[in-house]
């Protein structure tokens, strides 16, 4: 088939180039409807046939009005019916043309893009940045139900690919000893519609091939005073090599904790890591612990440095305001803290934060409950803490930055909005999209992904 739609166009010869762009924006997509509206024309005659008898002989009798959503907006199908001169049988052939488009309404690329859109904003921005960008006409709800719709569909298929056997995987053959595979396992809170204290949502990430960055330039001799000031205004403090993870997949869920350890575990076997050496890095959560025993028994589990630190330094604050021990003194003893745990002497730690508790236990008992919380922090976590220092000397990572990256992206960039509240069943139907696009994102160049 054959068409040809002209397009006339009167730009204002004063019109800036932001004024040229919108008109022929608008233009393009008139052209575009009319030119469909054609196409479908040109199908319906190409296919003059009786659908009961296959004769040929049949004519026309009217038409029939539908209004369908595209990409580029509205387009109005005057669908023609037919009726066969030998067997009386009325048709329609657009019927056939029109049965995959959604609710006989909304084509194929719409759908797509709006179940993307969905995925990605809140549905009335949603809908707005469709509109302003492609011209299509789509409400929020309709993008609300198609991504719901979409987003179950692919949390089951997810569940099935889960509770399916293990997947082919990549390569058989064993990685060499320094390939490591990172696994980093934590939750995100939203606002629930059925729970007042909300729910949590379950976020795992999956990373692989590590690299190392290149060497920072250093100051030398050779360099003009221009030079080395341009350089000092750039490296404030002490140039440290960073590394990063070229492969990384990510999988969530709204359900319960054992569902996002059998995902992780799924990813790990699909991405042909079986043969690398895992580490599991977390916050020390009981449900994580859990998950990481069960499905990665041999893994190096590493508990986040900051969430330690962070633990104890709270209850060394509060000791020295409590205590009439000079603050040289005092941050001396706090150094000393910080030390012993970074290279895993956790024992001693434990005995001054023990010697504390006692020499405070009379009049200040009912003050020390971050000091108690501290100190049962390490007792639970002793079985994630090691000595950081060597971790830190091999290449491990010793932070939950990948983890927490990964909450910000499923969960925090869409579901954590102003006025946000979800239905679990919703909620899980939005971050498998979610999860969906952002490991197709992975897949791609990183000059054209679009989550670096």
């Amino acid at each position: 088939m054959q068409i040809q739609v002209s397009l006339t166009l009167d730009v204002n010869a004063n019109a800036s180039l932001t004024q040229m762009e919108e008109q022929v924006k608008e233009a393009g997509h008139r052209w575009m409807r009319q030119a469909l509206k054609e196409v479908v024309g040109q199908w319906e005659q190409a296919h003059r046939s009786c659908r009961a008898c296959g004769s040929t002989q049949v004519r026309t009798e009217g038409t029939v009005g539908r209004n369908i959503q595209t990409l580029f907006g509205p387009v109005y199908l005057a669908r023609r019916r037919f009726r066969c001169q030998q067997c009386g049988q009325r048709c329609c052939p657009s019927n056939g043309l029109l049965s995959h488009v959604h609710l006989s309404r909304v084509t194929e690329p719409l759908r797509e893009a709006a179940m993307m859109a969905g995925a990605s904003w809140p549905y009335r921005q949603a809908a707005g940045c469709l509109k302003r960008l492609t011209g299509a006409q789509i409400s929020a709800e309709a993008i609300r139900l198609l991504t719901n719709a979409e987003g179950k569909a692919a949390a089951h298929r997810q569940a099935e690919h889960t509770a399916s056997s293990s997947p082919q995987s990549a390569s058989s053959q064993p990685a060499p000893a320094d390939e490591r595979c990172v696994i980093g396992l934590d939750g995100g809170w939203v606002c629930n519609r059925e729970k007042r204290g909300g729910m949590e949502g379950k976020i795992g990430v999956i990373a692989s091939g590590q690299v190392w960055g290149k060497e920072p330039e250093q100051p030398n001799g050779s360099m003009t005073w221009i030079e080395l000031n341009r350089y000092m205004e750039q490296h404030h403090h002490p140039a440290r090599q960073r590394s990063r993870w070229k492969r990384r997949r990510y999988v969530a869920t709204f359900a319960d904790a054992r569902a996002i350890g059998e995902q992780a575990a799924y990813a790990k076997e699909a991405l042909g890591l079986h043969h690398h050496r895992t580490i599991v890095v977390a916050d020390g959560a009981h449900w994580i612990k859990k998950e990481a025993t069960m499905h990665f028994p041999d893994a190096q589990c590493i508990l986040d440095w900051p969430h330690l630190w962070r633990t104890v330094r709270t209850a060394a604050n509060l000791v020295g305001m409590l205590t009439q021990h000079s603050q040289h003194e005092h941050a001396r003893v706090v150094n000393q803290l910080e030390t012993w745990l970074w290279k895993g002497e956790v024992e001693r730690a434990q005995e001054v934060l023990k010697q504390w508790r006692s020499e405070l236990a009379g009049p200040h008992s009912h003050r020390l409950t971050a000091l108690r919380q501290a100190i049962t922090y390490l007792d639970r976590q002793r079985e994630w803490i090691g000595s950081y220092e060597y971790w830190k000397h091999q290449g491990y990572p010793v932070g939950s930055g990948i983890i927490e990256r990964a909450v910000a992206l499923v969960i925090n960039r869409r579901m954590k909005r102003r006025g946000m509240r979800w239905l679990r069943r919703n909620a899980t139907a939005v971050v498998a999209l979610r999860v969906d696009l952002l490991n197709h994102d992975w897949s791609m160049p990183a000059s054209t992904r679009v989550f670096p």
